[in-house]
């Protein structure tokens, strides 16, 4: 009787220490997917800076190629850049007035 009582209490212990491993299993993926989540923010503030400095950095390029005494087809890239960007505002502008 005293060797199954034995092994009854061994079995409950297995199980205690199981479930305080669970526990602390879970508490640690809470803790590591609220990490991923601050991350993931992160990651998305980089990447509009990233598209933000794209934007200025073909901006710059463009006014370079204006002010710099470069060839025709240079000039003409640089002027068919704004009229695209000038049109893009333009449907931008269109878009807002249609949602008032």
């Amino acid at each position: 009787m005293d060797n199954l009582e034995l092994l009854v209490s061994g079995i409950e212990q297995k199980a205690a220490a199981l479930r305080e491993r669970l526990s602390s299993m879970e508490m640690e993926n809470r803790q590591l997917k609220s990490k991923l989540q601050e991350m993931q923010v992160s990651l998305d503030v980089y990447k509009q800076k990233v598209k933000e400095l794209e934007n200025k950095n073909s901006i710059l390029k463009v006014s370079g190629s204006l002010n710099r005494d470069t060839g025709k087809q240079e000039s003409q890239k640089a002027k068919a850049f704004i009229d695209g960007m000038v049109k893009e505002i333009d449907r931008c502008l269109k878009l807002l007035d249609q949602q008032e």
